[in-house]
Parts: C-alpha cells; sequence; structure tokens
C-alpha cells in the first residue's frame, strides 16, 4: 500500500512540475527494466562470483 501511495505521489509530482505523461510512463518502464536486471541477472552473477573466490580462497 505504502508503495502504491508513493507512485501516485511521484506521478502527481511529475505532473504538478510540467513533466508530460509520456516522460513519466517512459520512466516508469526503464525503472523497472532496471530493477528486472538487476533482480533477475546481476545479483545471481554477483552470487556466483563471490562463490567461486570463496572456493578459490578456500582451496589456496
Amino acid at each position: 500500500m505504502l508503495s502504491f501511495l508513493i507512485i501516485l505521489f511521484l506521478l502527481w509530482l511529475f505532473l504538478k512540475l510540467g513533466i508530460g505523461l509520456i516522460k513519466v510512463f517512459a520512466f516508469l518502464i526503464v525503472a523497472c527494466i532496471l530493477a528486472t536486471f538487476f533482480a533477475y541477472l546481476l545479483i545471481p552473477f554477483l552470487a556466483l562470483i563471490a562463490v567461486g573466490s570463496l572456493l578459490f580462497k578456500a582451496i589456496n
């Protein structure tokens, strides 16, 4: 519920600042794509690097 209120507040703020609705929706789409990238691709890749480095240190 809080995130929904924050989204409504940001939408209202962007409209009050004179930023067009198309730009607002473009920003939201880009933010969703970046969040998906970081959640599903980058974090597991960093975890694999961390586990690999720990195994390397343990073997050496």
